[in-house]
């Protein structure tokens, strides 16, 4: 059966200047930025609300929004009907995905609004003029973008040893909140040149399977171990077999690879595997320790805190974060000492000449041959571009 279709006077109306759901024309828009120090509940009241009013506020945001994660930084968006008068809605945006809108009267309800966030499959290229860097900040490139293609690069090409001239294609997602790109997504391949020497990296998901970015032969394109489990971070401390403590005083072997860095940063697992404990005990700490396969595990002490789902049994990706730096049991400041297993016998990593990854073989080579000959079309067809100057495409192109 055919609907008639409304007339003219049944259309509804959508007002202009809309912003988290609410019309800003009816209302009075002020802002206050979040500074060290601020108090939540001092700011509501000093917008006239009482102590009983911002306790409902805090009490309806439980289990919702979690008040104590707002930044520094930030704004406090406050709407009123009149200039001056006491606000009637508080937002605060915690990322450009999402918002909170704090009713600021009876009932006081607290609502977390996902935006309706839009993907696209773009291109971008650069050529080194000065540093990687550089070249991502002249294309208009974001330091996410950056850290991803570091990550799955950095077993065939040297950053810390970047040279004039060397250049590079990715092919990413890119997302879009309201027509703004917001962020990147999953990067699909990328390809990095030096001296005609050509690596890359492309995305190749397999049921089951952790590892997914692999170099033109179908190797893993991250190598089998990490040699770190922290980014940005020096190593304090060296494996040791008569190392003197620094708390207990005496002479007792050090097993482990100290590695300092501030409190909260990120630990990764060097490499896939299974948690077999994530516990407090003694001297270690918080700690999480897994096992890679019958030959190798690795631990990491004196966490902060574990990270969302690490926990005896969860299976981790190479790179993903277990834990954050900490300095709990026996530890004089902040870091992570890491130790290495081979055959049961505790190593020094570091000197370990450890093995490669196997490259994928049979059928699943197969299906990734297609899927990288796929890739490759779209990375041939993004021109390279230089600070100033394009070939023929620009940055950000949207590939097919």
């Amino acid at each position: 059966m055919l609907l008639a279709p409304p007339t003219l006077g049944e259309l509804s109306v959508v007002p202009h200047n809309m912003r988290w759901g609410f019309a800003l024309d009816e209302f009075q828009l002020s802002e206050t930025k979040l500074a060290s120090g601020d108090v939540l509940g001092e700011l509501l009241m000093a917008k006239g609300l009482t102590y009983p009013q911002v306790n409902s506020i805090v009490e309806q945001s439980k289990g919702k929004f979690n008040i104590s994660s707002m930044r520094i930084g930030h704004e406090l968006f406050f709407l009123s009907k009149q200039a001056g008068a006491q606000p009637e809605f508080m937002v605060y945006e915690p990322s450009p995905y999402e918002y909170v809108v704090f009713n600021l009267r009876a009932p006081y309800e607290v609502n977390l609004v996902k935006r309706d966030v839009k993907t696209e499959v773009v291109a971008a290229s650069g050529v080194l003029e000065t540093s990687f860097w550089q070249a991502l900040t002249d294309n208009g490139l974001s330091d996410e973008l950056a850290d991803g293609m570091i990550d799955i690069l950095a077993s065939s090409v040297d950053f810390y040893h970047q040279k004039q001239g060397d250049r590079f294609k990715v092919v990413y997602e890119q997302h879009f909140v309201e027509g703004k790109a917001v962020g990147t997504g999953k990067i699909i391949a990328a390809m990095y040149e030096r001296e005609g020497k050509e690596s890359y990296a492309f995305n190749f998901e397999r049921p089951g399977e952790k590892t997914n970015y692999f170099d033109y032969d179908g190797r893993p394109a991250r190598k089998a171990f990490l040699k770190s489990p922290v980014k940005f971070s020096r190593i304090s401390s060296r494996y040791n077999l008569n190392r003197l403590h620094p708390i207990l005083g005496y002479h007792k072997a050090h097993f482990g690879t100290d590695y300092a860095a501030p409190h909260g940063t990120p630990i990764m697992s060097v490499a896939e595997g299974v948690v077999e404990e994530a516990t407090r005990r003694g001297g270690n700490g918080l700690f999480v320790k897994i096992r890679h396969d019958q030959t190798y595990e690795s631990q990491y002490l004196h966490m902060s805190g574990f990270a969302k789902g690490i926990r005896a049994g969860s299976r981790v990706a190479q790179g993903q974060t277990i834990g954050y730096v900490g300095s709990t049991g026996l530890a004089t400041g902040p870091h992570v000492c890491f130790r290495f297993w081979k055959n049961g016998k505790q190593v020094d990593h570091l000197r370990l000449n450890l093995p490669q990854p196997q490259p994928i073989t049979g059928e699943a080579f197969e299906n990734f041959k297609v899927v990288r000959d796929s890739l490759m079309q779209k990375i041939n067809g993004v021109q390279y571009k230089t600070h100033g100057h394009t070939s023929e495409s620009t940055d950000s192109k949207v590939v097919p």
